[in-house]
């Protein structure tokens, strides 16, 4: 709720704001309250039981063709994690009604849908609070995904860990866009992984910060010196396997149904096609290759979304040339959205 009236979540953003209402300029906070409650999940619950799953694997990059322009996936997007988890999650739940006579009731939870996940996983012993905001364990350091099974079923409970990361600030000091406001406050606003998500308008000031990224960012993760011990697996996930790194340019003009067809069983298949179309067209003026002015020229003239639009402009000046050149200026005259038209005049002033 702090970070919400410290405008750390943007307000105008539909993903943050679907569990939090404004009424009478009052926070309603009854949905809040039922993602920490499991009881809204299941009546008698007694216990619940967390988990944590390691998902540094490996990189790979299944391209026949590595001479073009690649975004980068974040590690934990590589594949669908969360859906592993939910399997052995409900091997558990088998477990636990046979060895009961199915007498009690059982329910298993992944991917921070119904339930608040972090405050269970550190009460439970999981792991602990890093200042990044993600539970780090002792074993896979904060490489991992969380589960939960609520059970109607009571269980000795586990300590938590009485741990911390101590004087060390090494996560907010290497965050690209100084999103880790102190400890364990986040602006998404500024957060890489957060606007990567979403179809809003990335600040210039981020935009070179944002390098070759598709999807996501693991910077705070990749400094974190509980991090370093951990030796990727030679595992690949069986569902939404995409590798680390995806060809840009089809994007540009991918349809929905191929979009959905493309990442299915991914998480990226359920952001909107137009934020990781964004994220393409930085990713490649941030690249500078030349290959994608061309494909850049079409989205400019063509794509429905203003938010595309503007961004292709900034990339096309960033990658520069004549023909980018040309393009622009054609642009700047049939263009009416206000705010495309700065980003094509900004664009333009770097010829």
């Amino acid at each position: 709720i702090e970070s919400v009236e410290k405008g750390y979540i943007p307000e105008n953003d539909y993903y943050a704001f679907k569990n939090i209402s404004k009424r009478s300029n009052n926070l309603n906070l009854n949905k809040i309250s039922k993602r920490c409650n499991p009881k809204s999940i299941l009546k008698r619950a007694k216990s619940i039981i967390s988990v944590a799953q390691c998902y540094l694997i490996e990189e790979t990059e299944d391209i026949q063709d590595k001479n073009q322009p690649l975004g980068k996936i974040a590690k934990y997007d590589i594949g669908n994690f969360y859906y592993d988890v939910k399997l052995k999650l409900k091997k558990i739940v088998d477990f636990i009604n046979q060895e009961t006579d199915s007498k009690y009731k059982s329910k298993n939870k992944s991917c921070y849908v119904s339930l608040v996940e972090k405050p269970i996983a550190q009460r439970a012993g999981v792991g602990w609070y890093g200042k990044n905001g993600i539970i780090i364990t002792e074993k896979f350091g904060s490489w991992v995904v969380l589960g939960e099974i609520i059970t109607e079923l009571e269980l000795d409970t586990d300590e938590s860990l009485q741990r911390d990361c101590g004087d060390c600030t090494i996560c907010i000091d290497s965050c690209p866009t100084k999103a880790i406001v102190s400890s364990y406050v986040i602006d998404r606003t500024k957060c890489l992984q957060f606007i990567s998500e979403r179809v809003i308008k990335v600040p210039l000031v981020f935009r070179e910060k944002w390098e070759d990224r598709l999807y996501g960012c693991t910077t705070c993760q990749e400094v974190c010196p509980q991090n370093r011990k951990v030796k990727p697996k030679k595992y690949k996930p069986e569902y939404g396997y995409i590798g680390s790194r995806i060809p840009l340019i089809p994007l540009l003009q991918i349809t929905e149904e191929e979009f959905q067809n493309y990442f299915a069983y991914n998480q990226i298949a359920i952001r909107p096609k137009e934020a990781i179309k964004r994220n393409a067209v930085l990713a490649l003026g941030n690249i500078g290759d030349s290959r994608a002015v061309v494909p850049l020229i079409k989205i400019i003239q063509e794509d429905d979304n203003s938010i595309v639009r503007g961004h292709t402009a900034w990339a096309l000046g960033k990658i520069g040339g004549e023909k980018a050149k040309f393009a622009l200026e054609k642009a700047l005259k049939s263009e009416k959205d206000i705010e495309v038209r700065e980003e094509i005049i900004n664009a333009l002033e770097k010829f």
